[in-house]
């Protein structure tokens, strides 16, 4: 699958759910962000945890390609990194290909004004990405709006990660509040089981290499 191709962009997305103490994993948290900002091939992250339940973070983290971040996670440092994160969480991870990516500007760090969308296509999946860009195309009808990506899961067939920015949660409380966007939302499940989850955005990073 192309998915594969090493030498192809690649998003990995990591969930954490937090054990113990909170402040302790953040800590450990920043110190392997900035090791992973250093790296060559890695692009930018997007770090965000979950409104109702604080315990759990969502790490979306874009590299240029699969072979670079393959490269890194054989590094000593990251396999430190773990070792010492690994007993704080619970994780799940997956890697995927972004599909359909809209942006337009940044949503205000601290904020709680990012939407995740996890999906499971029963249907058609042609059918679910073009549903998703009609919902991001609801959303950018209103002022506001920060953009939009769909993921495709490359090692888990028919599964994807969407994730929606606004500016500042206000901006976020009456677009999800709006028809438009409740109509284009129900769309979706009609060709998937779709959950979406509000989440506060905790950083965005860029390379520094």
């Amino acid at each position: 699958m192309h998915e594969r191709d090493p030498d192809r962009p690649v998003t990995v997305v990591n969930r954490f759910q937090v054990k113990g103490d909170i402040a302790e994993f953040e800590g450990e948290f920043r110190d392997h962000s900035q090791f992973l900002r250093g790296q060559e091939d890695f692009d930018f992250s997007l770090t965000v945890g979950l409104v109702d339940d604080p315990r759990v973070y969502v790490r979306l983290g874009y590299w240029r390609t699969l072979r670079g971040f393959l490269d890194v996670v054989r590094h000593d440092a990251f396999v430190e990194h773990v070792r010492r994160i690994g007993p704080k969480v619970v994780t799940e991870a997956d890697q995927a290909v972004s599909v359909r990516r809209h942006v337009r500007e940044a949503s205000t760090a601290g904020s709680s004004s990012v939407v995740l969308l996890s999906a499971e296509v029963y249907g058609d999946c042609v059918e679910l990405e073009r549903r998703f860009a009609e919902l991001s195309a609801r959303c950018d009808e209103a002022d506001g709006f920060g953009g939009s990506d769909l993921l495709r899961s490359a090692v888990r067939p028919f599964t994807y990660t969407g994730v929606l920015w606004w500016r500042d949660a206000g901006h976020c409380d009456r677009a999800e509040a709006t028809d438009g966007y409740r109509a284009a939302l129900d769309a979706q499940r009609e060709v998937a089981w779709v959950t979406t989850e509000r989440s506060r955005h905790v950083a965005f990073e860029r390379a520094i290499c």
